[in-house]
């Protein structure tokens, strides 16, 4: 009795979850992303018993990352599971470069490739939908490792119960409650031996810092699951906002994207700084805290010719009332584009040539199990104080 007690309040959260952010249409398939760990095992074993529900069909997608001598066992696991399921199953096998490629960490690497291959399959069944089991603690500790490491509110949002093809029925559910759930199903479920590895920031998360702040002030997580709902919606507001200004007041032009500064000070400030992450990102660039304040303070504010380099051979520039974000240019005053040594005697803020922008430098001891946790971007550089002469 017990058993179908917990079974039921699972299956009923995720039913709620999924009318709730209308994650199925009747008559689609439904692609189940299915590693072998407890969460993906009861996310297959919830969407079986509703899919007739639902009037939804489902597959299985098996992604083997190749980084442990067990993957491929594991991926012949999952097709067992898929078999006792009598569901269709693929399992692919991704190349997961190594962590000097691309600056990625090796999570990092693995999550994009893993995605990679769920697009593909979205593209060769032809559905709309892929499931993922992520979990209500999921949210939680995302929420708070993008919280230290300065992730503004599109971060802070956490996972999304829905996001383009990608739904997570399970969402609303805790770990806990998996975990009793995935027990009595027929199947032990896969561990993953990383999941414990403390030098990755999320695991550090989930077996240290959380517990010690339940500790002190219990229901937490609870609290930060509402948080994450709340800052979801407050989300979705400004992206359907900054989507709208990207739309009615940026061009896009031979030389940039191209907007007229009173129409972005007419922005309220949360709509106007998303509104430049947005250009950024069409750049390729990733909208840190700093970049952005340079483009929204220094380049909106005074008259006259202003630029900010940018990296990679961009520029922000001001021109006559507009701002242009594109290829550098070779316009503008010549004091600008002068080359210019820069003497830093030690630890401040000294400003770049041609007023636009400053180089902070600070020493900061620091381990190297600290450095995922620590602020990163295209305008930020980890040096070893120690080699530098």
């Amino acid at each position: 009795m017990k058993w179908e007690k917990e079974r039921f309040h699972v299956l009923e959260r995720a039913r709620k979850t999924i009318r709730r952010f209308e994650m199925l249409s009747p008559g689609e398939l439904v692609v189940v992303a299915v590693s072998g760990g407890a969460d993906s095992l009861v996310l297959l074993d919830v969407l079986a018993q509703l899919a007739p529900g639902e009037g939804v069909s489902l597959c299985v997608l098996h992604v083997d990352h190749g980084l442990r001598p067990e993957s491929g066992t594991e991926a012949d696991f999952v097709g067992e599971v898929a078999r006792r399921y009598r569901l269709p199953f693929h399992s692919v096998r991704v190349e997961v470069p190594p962590p000097s490629a691309g600056g990625l960490s090796p999570e990092e690497a693995a999550r994009t490739a893993r995605y990679r291959a769920y697009e593909a399959e979205l593209e060769a069944t032809g559905s709309r939908r892929l499931a993922t089991g992520h979990t209500a603690d999921d949210r939680v500790e995302t929420m708070l490792l993008r919280l230290l490491t300065g992730s503004g509110p599109r971060g802070m949002a956490g996972i999304p119960p829905k996001r383009g093809p990608y739904i997570r029925p399970l969402i609303g559910v805790w770990r806990e409650e998996v975990e009793a759930y995935a027990s009595r199903l027929p199947f032990v479920p896969l561990r993953d031996p990383t999941n414990q590895d403390l030098s990755v920031p999320r695991n550090w998360v989930r077996h240290r810092l959380l517990p010690f702040l339940e500790g002190r002030y219990p229901g937490l997580r609870r609290v930060l699951l509402r948080e994450a709902e709340t800052l979801a919606e407050i989300w979705e507001y400004l992206e359907t906002s900054s989507a709208w200004a990207e739309k009615e007041g940026v061009r896009e032009k031979e030389r940039g994207l191209e907007v007229e500064r009173d129409f972005l000070l007419s922005l309220p400030p949360a709509v106007r700084r998303e509104t430049a992450a947005r250009l950024l990102r069409r750049l390729g660039l990733e909208p840190d805290y700093h970049l952005l304040e340079d483009i929204l303070h220094k380049l909106t504010e005074g008259e006259g010719y202003a630029s900010l380099h940018l990296g990679r051979g961009l520029e922000a520039r001001r021109e006559y009332g507009r701002l242009f974000l594109g290829p550098t240019s070779d316009e503008g005053p010549a004091e600008s584009r002068a080359t210019e040594e820069i003497s830093l005697p030690g630890e401040g803020d000294y400003p770049l040539p041609g007023g636009g922008g400053k180089l902070r430098l600070e020493i900061v001891p620091i381990r190297e199990r600290d450095l995922p946790l620590r602020e990163s971007g295209p305008r930020t550089a980890w040096l070893d104080a120690d080699r530098l002469t």
